[in-house]
């Protein structure tokens, strides 16, 4: 009885699992039973920004959830999402083409530091070929 008292299951997964993956905000609640501060950084080379991750962190990581896939033509398996646990309370999610920090209030700088460091690795944007699509509504700036 007194073992269980320190054993902690999850007792509500419906909100943890999005789409095909772990929603990274639920596993940190889920996790460490607070809400976390976010910061967010987009337009990277993801497979370069997730090495760099793991090199850089190498000692802080706790442990790391992947979803990954079997790529046929590739021969080979490959990582779409992925939430590295580090320790002092803090997550970072690699997937798509972005990263999400989440962290506590008082680790605001280094988040900061981590996505300066991270902007390193931003993904060339395609060219644009001048037509810029908008969507929403056109406001007159002078009436007749």
């Amino acid at each position: 009885m007194f073992r269980n008292l320190f054993r902690r299951s999850i007792q509500d997964v419906e909100g943890l699992f999005t789409d095909h993956f772990v929603e990274v905000k639920a596993c940190y609640v889920q996790r460490f039973d607070q809400l976390p501060c976010v910061s967010f950084i987009g337009e990277l080379d993801i497979t370069a920004a997730f090495a760099f991750l793991h090199e850089r962190l190498g000692l802080e990581i706790v442990t790391v959830l992947q979803h990954a896939y079997f790529d046929h033509e590739e021969d080979k398996m490959f990582f779409n999402n992925s939430i590295i646990i580090l320790s002092s309370h803090r997550m970072i999610e690699v997937a798509g083409n972005y990263c999400q920090l989440l962290h506590r209030p008082y680790q605001y700088d280094w988040a900061r530091a981590l996505i300066k460091e991270l902007a390193a690795f931003r993904d060339n944007p395609v060219a644009s070929s001048g037509h810029v699509p908008v969507i929403g509504f056109a406001r007159q700036t002078n009436l007749n």
